[in-house]
């Protein structure tokens, strides 16, 4: 299912060149898993608050329900 990931809060990134561009606050991708309170995604678009398209590598993370503030889904 590909899906757009709405945070409630950007991804925590301790210093440039870390594994998610800063700032992030909505993830596009793919979800692998739904299970525990738990969401894996294979992201690959990263997006700010207001849209922009932030440059980063795709990858997969796993977000605890609690980081998400809702999902779109773009295809079932």
């Amino acid at each position: 299912m590909r899906v757009r990931v709405f945070l409630r809060n950007p991804l925590f990134t301790p210093r440039k060149g870390s594994h998610v561009p800063s700032g992030a606050t909505v993830l596009e991708g793919s979800v692998n898993a739904r299970e525990g309170g738990w969401l894996e995604l294979a992201v690959e678009v990263y997006l700010d608050g207001s849209g922009k398209v932030l440059d980063g590598t795709a990858t997969t993370l796993v977000l605890p329900a609690s980081k998400v503030d809702h999902v779109q889904v773009l295809e079932a």
